[in-house]
């Protein structure tokens, strides 16, 4: 009797939670297999704005976009840990397609929070990346049953690379307007794309405007953030910004890590400058000593937090609000250090850093850019401070 991928899924759950971590061990390894491609077309990417569309194939190639996708699926449903690890080895070699592997990989993590009949249609082929803004700029208006989209998104990262873009919109129905924002899938092709990303950091990243002009809207390609998801693996009784928010902070951290690497290779190899050798300055190499701890410090803490996230999940214990608030902070932490580190270690490749191409200065202006997104703003930090200290409450959507 032929048998529905959910079903195959709970019986076979052992077996499936084997398959899932072995492709995600072999994605691990695509993904390292292509790096050299990341590199090769770091150039181009900062000239021309946006990934080459052969680089955005050999990363889809790799699985990534997998990573987050229900099982059912064709997803793998993989570890924080580890999708934390494939972004930080991306957004080392290049910020902008470690930006854009990291909205295209999380983006799809919507798959389970739809009805699972618009996900089958929205996320039809696993290895398409796809874009999401959250912000609820949007107006969604319902004529005798019939629901269309009309808006205007800034920051829509990814989107010169997806099929799919998910945007935030609130419903306006003949009774007043639902105060829940959602997320409306719809179909790239049926919005405009206004060119205006031209910026100094992350420049390849596409975070163009777009705009929809009463596109059809069907319900079952929406999603709240707080909606029920119906798979159950352990990726999916995970709060969703408990996963949204490491992903995109991977990127911090590996543009960070990608930085302090080349201080560490200008160290080890010399280099032709008027204040001398690296290896030869005390101060300097004290500097970076300091810089590499607090990196790797920052990194392991926002790890242990996930990690502990996910042995309750494993478990089926619910994730407190306490650890979602520890989750957001830990990932801030690791924001404000990848910032501070990757501005040593800038001021430790001397005057050569200043020269455009630098791959110094070009770290130095995409953590920059990195840091300006709405997860990583200061203001957040007094409620989850509250959070932290066990007060009662919640803080939606980042804790629930």
């Amino acid at each position: 009797m032929h048998m529905k991928p959910a079903d195959r899924m709970q019986k076979n759950g052992r077996l499936m939670a084997g398959s899932m971590a072995s492709d995600t061990a072999q994605t691990k390894r695509a993904v390292d297999g292509v790096l050299h491609l990341v590199q090769a077309a770091a150039d181009e990417i900062e000239r021309s704005r946006r990934l080459p569309d052969a680089l955005v194939t050999a990363l889809r190639d790799t699985g990534i976009n997998r990573l987050l996708m229900p099982a059912a699926l064709g997803g793998q449903e993989a570890p924080m840990t580890d999708v934390i690890d494939i972004m930080e080895r991306i957004a080392a070699i290049d910020g902008s397609a470690g930006w854009c592997a990291a909205i295209g990989a999380g983006s799809n993590v919507f798959a389970g929070y739809m009805s699972a009949t618009g996900a089958g249609t929205v996320f039809a082929d696993p290895d398409q990346g796809n874009a999401t803004m959250f912000a609820p700029l949007g107006r969604v208006v319902n004529d005798r049953g019939r629901f269309t989209l009309s808006g205007r998104w800034p920051f829509t990262s990814n989107c010169l690379h997806s099929a799919w873009v998910g945007l935030g919109a609130l419903f306006h129905e003949a009774d007043g307007v639902d105060p829940v924002p959602r997320i409306v899938f719809v179909p790239m092709a049926d919005l405009t794309i206004e060119d205006t990303w031209d910026v100094v950091g992350l420049r390849g990243t596409g975070s163009h405007h777009v705009v929809a002009a009463e596109v059809p809207v069907y319900l079952d390609r929406c999603a709240r953030f707080a909606d029920r998801p119906w798979p159950n693996g352990t990726l999916w009784r995970l709060p969703v910004y408990t996963t949204l928010l490491p992903t995109l902070v991977a990127v911090l951290l590996g543009i960070a890590r990608g930085a302090i690497d080349e201080v560490s290779r200008q160290a080890r190899e010399g280099r032709t400058a008027r204040r001398g050798q690296l290896a030869d300055a005390p101060v300097s190499m004290a500097e970076l000593a300091v810089a590499d701890t607090r990196l790797r410090a920052a990194s392991a803490g926002l790890r242990a937090a996930v990690g502990e996230a996910h042995a309750h999940a494993e478990r089926g214990e619910p994730i407190s609000r306490q650890l979602q608030a520890r989750i957001c902070l830990a990932g801030m932490h690791a924001c404000d250090t990848s910032v501070e580190v990757t501005s040593t270690a800038h001021h430790l490749g001397g005057g050569a850093a200043a020269y455009r191409g630098s791959r110094l200065l070009r770290a130095l202006g995409d953590v920059q850019a990195a840091r300006q997104h709405l997860l990583f703003s200061h203001h957040h930090l007094s409620e989850l401070g509250k959070l932290v200290a066990g007060l009662d409450g919640a803080y939606p959507p980042y804790v629930i």
